[in-house]
């Protein structure tokens, strides 16, 4: 999917947040979100580390289970409507 952020940002970074913003209400565990991406287990790891570190999405423990939905706030909703150009 080509959009603004084409050549600016690392594909991997890309292919994951097109997953988040694609299913803006689901829960991701990081092995089902590094198979539907496309982008290596450890790569998918370090990537989403940086996206909850920036408060794009956020961290949800289940148990001993860490899922992960994207966030709900301006910077989303900023990056959204410009993803989606």
């Amino acid at each position: 999917m080509d959009n603004i952020f084409s050549g600016i940002v690392d594909e991997k970074i890309r292919r994951i947040l097109n997953v988040f913003i694609n299913n803006k209400e689901e829960l991701f565990h990081l092995y089902k979100l590094s198979k539907i991406s496309k982008v290596p287990i450890s790569s998918s790891f370090r990537l989403v580390r940086k996206l909850v570190d920036s408060g794009v999405i956020n961290i949800i423990k289940i148990g001993k289970f860490k899922v992960y939905k994207l966030a709900d706030n301006k910077k989303t909703s900023v990056l959204i409507r410009f993803w989606e150009k």
